[in-house]
This record gives C-alpha cells, structure tokens and sequence, in this order.
C-alpha cells in the first residue's frame, strides 16, 4: 500500500514537471490563460471581500445577535395623525425609563444622540461627529477601548473617549494621551480611551447632513445622563437595547408593546397622544439599505467569473487540436486514460493557481479602489479587508476554476476521444459542438451585462440633464459650523463678494442636492387652518439666489434691509405658487410665516431624480438656523475655476470668526456628481463587467474560429485546388462565427428582458428599451464580426499545393 502510495506520488510530480514544461513552450497561450483568470479570480474576490466585510461578518460588538434597534412610535389623534402609519423615530426618555422598569427580556438600553464638537487646537477648528450617550453606552454594545477606558459609574460629563483615527491623525498615537485634557466648543475635556478603529456606532453618523456627509465616521463620545425626563414632551434619543440570552425579537416586541400600552394609559390619558414601539435586529437595520445592490454586484461578477471559465474552457479544448498527436503518442506508450485526464487536471490547476496568485494583487487594488468610492455610503466600508475568509474563497474559486474548464479536455482525454478522432476534420467535428455552445454561452453572458451597463449609462445621462434649478458650473461650496450669529454671515457673505474673480455669494442651510428636506407647516391669511399645508424652510442670505443662479420669477429677492427690525418677510417658489396660489398673484400675500415679497424658480433640493417641493425661503437676519450642528452653507460664483478661490474663503472666513469651522469644501459640480453616486458606482463596476465579459467573448469567437480554420485547413486547400473561390470559404467560416454570435445575443436579450425586475432593484432606476437593445446587439454583432473576420482572412493566405504537401 504505501509502495503504491508513492508510485502514484511521483505519477502526480511527474504530471506537474511535465505541465509546466508544456505551458512554457506556449507562453502566449498560458500568459493569455493566467491574465484571463487573474482579472476575475481578482474581481470576484474583491466583490466577495466586500460583501463579507459588510453583510456576512457579524458586527464588532460582543453577540452582535442579541443587540436591536428600539423606535419609538407615537399618534396624536387631536391633530387628526391617528392612522394606520404611526409617527416613529426616537424614543422619548420618559417612555424609555418606564421601559427599563417594566421589562423582563433586556439585559439593558443605551440612549444616545449625534451631534458635533471642534476641537479648539493651533490652527483652524476642526468638526468632528460625536455621539452624546448615557454611560451604559460602551457596556451594552460589549466593546473594549484599544487604550485607556470608557465610560465609568462614576464619570461626569467632562471625559471623553476618541476613535483610533483621531487618536493618529491629531495626537501621533500617543500612548500616554489618556488623562490628558482637550477642547471641545471651548470647554475642557479629558480623554479616557481611544476605540479601535474597527469600531463604528452609531453607523450613518453623519445623519445630521445625510446629503453632505453620508456615513461619515464618529470620532468622539461624550457621556451624559442618564436621560431622564418627567416631561411628557421631553427630550427624545435613539435606542439600542441588548436581549438576554434566548430571548427573541418577537417575544421582546410584544413585551414592550404590553409596556407601551400601560405607559400611554398612565402618562398620556386625555392628551391624544397613542404610543407603541418597535424593534429591528441592529444587522437588519445597519445592512438592510446597501444588501440588494451589493448582492446584485455579487451576482454580476460571478457571470464574468463564469464567462472567464467558460471562455479558457473553450481555449483549452480547442487547443487539443494541436496536441492530439502528443496525447496520442503518450497513449500509444502506456498512458492509460486516467493518467492522460490526470495530465489534463494538474495544469488547469497550474494555470489557475498561478492566476489565484496574480488575481490576489487585483483583489487588493480592487478593494482599496472600491472603498474610496463608496466608502462613504456603504455601512461598514472601513471594516472590509483581504483576510483569511477572502483567501480561502480565492483559493476555492481557483480550484473551482480548474475543475470547470479542466473537465472537459480532462474526460475526453479520458474516454480515449482523441484517438478515435485523430483526423482532425473528424476532431473538428466530434467536440466542436461543445465549444460552440461554450461561445453562445460566453455572447449570452456579454449580452446581459451589456445591457445593464448600458441601463445605467442611459440613466446616468438622463439624470445628469435633467435641469436642477441651479448654476453648476464654476460654483464653490463650503460648510461652516458651528452657529454663529447673522451678522457674520453677511460680514462673511460680503468679504466674500469683494474677493477678485467672485460674481456673487451668499448663504444657505444646506446646498441644493444635498438637502434631505427640513418641513414645516403653515397657514395662508384669511383662509382656513385646518389640513395645514407643508413646506420646505430654507434660511438664506440676501447673495444666495445669485450665487446658486435661482431666477426671481415675480417680486424681489431679500436685501440687506430686511433684517431683525423690519416686517417679516419671505419668499416662496414656484412649485408653492403653483399649489397654493393657483390664478392669483401671491405676491403681498401674508402666511403665518411672513409677507411673500418674491416667487423664485424651482430647485430640486433632495436630488435630480425628484422633483421640486414647495419652499419657503427666509432671510437669515431674521430667523437664522436653529440647529448649531448644521450651521449655514457658504456658495460662492465664480468667473473662473472656483477650486482657485478655496484659500481667499477661508481667509475671509477667519477674518470675521476665526472659531468657525470651514469643511466639506467642493465645486457644484462635485456637488451633483456626488447625489449621482450610486448610479456611478454601479455604471463604473458593471460597465467594467461588461467590457470584460464582451473582450472575453471577442477572444473565445476569435480561438474557435482560429482553430476552426486550422483543422479544416486540409478541406478547405481541397476545395481551393478544385476551383472554389477564397471569398466564399471566408463566408462559411464567417456564417458559422455570425450565428454562434447571434444565438449568444438572442439568448442574452432574453434573459435581460427577464432580469429588468433585478436591474431595477439596484438604486438607480430606469428601464430597458429598444434603443437600447438594438444599440447593444448592433455593437456585439460588430465585436463578432472582427473576432471571426481576422482568422476567416487567413483562408485567402492558404497555398493549397503546399497545404496538401505538408499534410
């Protein structure tokens, strides 16, 4: 036994030595083979990286599984919201203590909220999102700090604790830093702990600006608390509570709405007020947004991968035309059948390791390209690296890889086919049937990602011109915080103004295209109150509408004389005109806002693929921003490129307040490419796809055709000798190339008519069309038509005396 053992050992290394001896006598085959693999070996593993990091991989707290996400859910049935959808969102702190005392299924709650501190040091502050908590925060979450601590019983409200990325970027990694104290908005605070860096809570922490800083990280966490209120409108906060061991979600629901039901019969009985409440899994409710799209992508890559198989399955097979007299030769001397699939097996698996190798490189270059883009919007995104999981999966895919397209010359080497078939027309023809259906496979794979790049390309450019309401080109702008007072911002807005090179400049809450909406109700004089009618507040200077280019349609814009001491005034849009003033002029029209004294044309504010909402504009003299997180947005207009102007801002900016923080600096038209950053991302990702599954489909129409023309070079010498013209053998070799493409892409149109459910599930919209198909089956027909045009012309070469000689 163990005599065989080692025979069959040195069989395998003589296979190897024997396999790499054969790939490096046909270099160009093999560098084809390994670039081929690596490039979606690498592709697929980068997306699998991705999807692991975020959606597979149990979030960094201690029994991920047993943390959820409480929402508060309340209706006020003496204002007429008493309907099947409850207002939800935080939960109040007078209810969340009474659910802390009732409870028997939760270990305990953490309350937090998210705002922003500056810290105060040499040089310009800096904004950073913090995360005010109770001191329970870190504890519930089951988290240690990378240094020092967290939160003790015994903390006030001056500690803090800082991420790792603060930690480097501000402080040098200092290891003695807890203990030391800092300032933030001016008050001193000691630092207790640094979190590693894979620590993130809450996730979304930019959701005081989700159009401007989507998914920015936290930086610091200060304690306060506990939250208490005695206030039936008090203060409210967001919820995250930890299940005891066995308890389910369900069975914790039901106990808090019991809780809940009690609470509103004790605390809210005969103020209209219903509360109830609801618990999501915390995974579910960090994931749930981004785990379609990035399946999707998943998905997309695993048809390249599958093409890419496909298409060096084809190669491999064809390539038997050429080794049918090696392959023969080692069977004639004793070669048995599962020594020659054997032979077949081990370089496959050279070939694919090799790749697994190169594709390592293209995984990490890919991972590292796809996190900058979407870093911001996906969840998770600083969690995602190359580790063993990734690894493992590279290696799985790449012998998976060998198995797929080693199989098939592998059995037919087995089956003894070659020798049965050592004419070569007669070759041609017992196993071109499977490589043809390998290229209709390969067409029909390109055909569907085709089609969904061109989807997103198309919607891409529709969104880009659809008209926004705003001025994009030559258009800075800049976000200052925190809250200061009016006057700086028109001293601000006026210094600006004067800058050399500036057109106009003025102020607004939030630039347009990244506002998420900030409404409120109103009344219209003289009319009545009931079914208050809804509309965006803006607060803004009187430059803003110049800067943003906003046309005055009626009226005037606001001056600097309408200020604190004069008559309230407003103005509106058109889409509020529309709605509210049909067939009246609203100009001088009082709202419980103030006095409209303009109509302003309409922007959409929330992004390009939705449309304008009614507004109310006001002068920020006169009811500045209410929110010192946000603070105000600076525009500035330009006559030449706006990125010039960046330092003359900021100059200006400290000149007035120098405790003001400038950040998120972009041109407009970073502005308007970043709300279209899904639809880049994916038309970038999936138009990659695609143009690698369609430069895979031209190589494998290409090898099939080449391979063709060389087997049937005997046949085709015959019929030149007997007068058959060289232009329609060019035809047959050409007709037979044309109908494998267009089976391939009346499968592929097929299939994507059925996919457009899918295609619009990703975050982008739109649909397919004929335009669209016919301009994507015109441009692979015309791939095919090179691939099979190249090797067909070498027919007209063919010297049938000589041709007939050498066989």
């Amino acid at each position: 036994m163990a005599a065989w053992g080692w025979l069959w050992l040195e069989q395998i290394t003589q296979d190897v030595r024997f396999g790499a001896r054969t790939l490096v006598k046909s270099p160009g085959f093999t560098a084809t083979v390994v670039l081929t693999l690596a490039l979606a070996t690498g592709a697929t593993t980068a997306i699998f990286s991705i999807v692991n990091g975020v959606l597979l991989r149990p979030l960094p707290f201690a029994q991920p599984d047993r943390l959820v996400q409480v929402y508060g859910r309340s209706w006020r049935g003496d204002l007429g919201l008493n309907t099947p959808d409850p207002l939800e969102g935080p939960v109040a702190a007078i209810d969340l203590a009474e659910f802390e005392k009732q409870n028997t299924t939760f270990t305990g709650f953490t309350a937090y909220g998210l705002g922003t501190k500056h810290l105060v040091s040499a040089g310009e502050p800096e904004r950073l999102m913090a995360v005010t908590a109770d001191l329970r925060f870190f504890s519930v979450l089951g988290v240690s700090p990378l240094i020092g601590r967290t939160f003790g019983a015994d903390d006030g409200a001056d500690v803090a604790v800082i991420s790792e990325r603060l930690w480097e970027r501000r402080f040098n990694r200092d290891v003695s830093l807890p203990g030391k104290k800092v300032s933030l908005d001016g008050r001193p605070f000691t630092i207790v702990g640094v979190m590693p860096d894979a620590f993130q809570f809450p996730y979304k922490a930019a959701s005081l600006m989700p159009g401007a800083l989507p998914e920015s990280r936290t930086d610091v966490w200060v304690p306060v608390g506990p939250f208490q209120s005695s206030s039936l409108r008090g203060p409210r906060f967001s919820v995250t509570g930890r299940l005891k061991p066995g308890v389910s979600v369900e069975a914790a629901a039901a106990e808090l709405r019991s809780v809940a039901s009690r609470v509103e019969h004790a605390l809210y009985q005969g103020t209209g007020i219903r509360v109830g409440v609801r618990l999501v899994p915390l995974a579910q409710e960090v994931l749930e947004p981004v785990r379609r799209s990035l399946w999707l992508l998943f998905a997309a890559v695993g048809l390249v991968l599958i093409a890419t198989w496909t298409n060096v399955a084809n190669l491999l097979l064809a390539r038997l035309t050429v080794r049918a007299n090696e392959v023969m030769t080692r069977a004639a001397v004793g070669a048995g059948r599962l020594r020659l699939a054997r032979q077949f097996i081990a370089e496959s698996l050279m070939l694919s390791l090799t790749a697994g190798l190169l594709g390592l490189l293209v995984a990490k270059w890919g991972i590292d390209l796809l996190v900058a883009i979407g870093s911001a919007r996906i969840p998770r995104a600083h969690e995602v690296t190359i580790d063993w999981q990734s690894l493992l999966f590279l290696v799985a895919v790449s012998v998976a890889a060998a198995l797929v397209f080693g199989v098939v010359p592998a059995l037919w080497a087995a089956r003894g086919s070659l020798q049965a078939h050592s004419d070569d027309a007669r070759m041609t023809a017992g196993y071109g049937r499977v490589r043809d259906a390998l290229v209709v496979i390969e067409v029909a794979l390109a055909a569907v990602l085709a089609f969904g790049a061109a989807l997103m390309i198309g919607e891409m450019s529709r969104l880009r011109h659809v008209p926004s309401g705003v001025v994009t080109d030559n258009v800075l702008t800049a976000h200052l915080t925190p809250r200061t007072s009016a006057d700086d911002y028109y001293a601000i807005e006026a210094r600006v103004a004067q800058q050399p090179g500036v057109r106009a400049a003025g102020f607004t809450q939030l630039v347009p295209l990244q506002n998420w909406g900030w409404e409120a109700d109103f009344s219209v004089g003289g009319r009545p109150r009931e079914g208050r009618p809804i509309a965006g507040l803006r607060y803004v200077t009187p430059g803003y509408f110049s800067a943003m280019g906003i046309p005055v349609r009626r009226g005037r814009a606001f001056t600097e004389h309408d200020n604190g001491g004069s008559l309230r005034v407003i103005v509106v849009n058109e889409a509020l005109a529309r709605l509210y003033f049909a067939g009246e002029d609203p100009i001088g029209r009082d709202l419980d806002r103030g006095r409209i004294v303009g109509v302003v044309g309409d922007v959409r504010q929330s992004g390009v693929d939705r449309p304008a909402t009614p507004e109310i504009f006001y002068p920020a003299a006169q009811n500045v921003t209410m929110a010192s997180d946000i603070g105000m947005a600076l525009i500035v207009r330009t006559d030449g490129p706006p990125e010039a102007l960046v330092g003359a801002v900021r100059a200006s900016v400290r000149a007035v307040n120098p405790s003001l923080a400038v950040f998120n600096v972009k041109t407009m038209s970073q502005v308007l490419g970043d709300s279209l950053w899904e639809v880049n991302l994916y038309r970038w990702i999936i138009g990659l796809f695609a143009l690698l599954v369609v430069v895979l489909a031209a190589i494998g129409l290409y090898g099939v055709m080449t391979y063709t023309v060389t087997a049937r070079r005997k046949e085709f010498a015959i019929r030149l000798a007997l007068g058959a013209r060289p232009s329609s053998l060019v035809q047959v070799v050409m007709g037979r190339g044309l109908r494998l493409a267009a089976i391939g892409l009346v499968v592929g149109v097929i299939v994507s008519a059925n996919l457009t459910l899918a295609l619009n599930a990703l975050p982008v919209g739109g649909s397919p069309n004929p335009a669209t198909f016919t301009a994507v089956g015109a441009l692979l027909i015309a791939v095919a038509l090179v691939s099979c045009a190249i090797p067909a012309m070498r027919i007209t070469a063919v010297d049938p005396v000589r041709a007939l000689r050498q066989e």
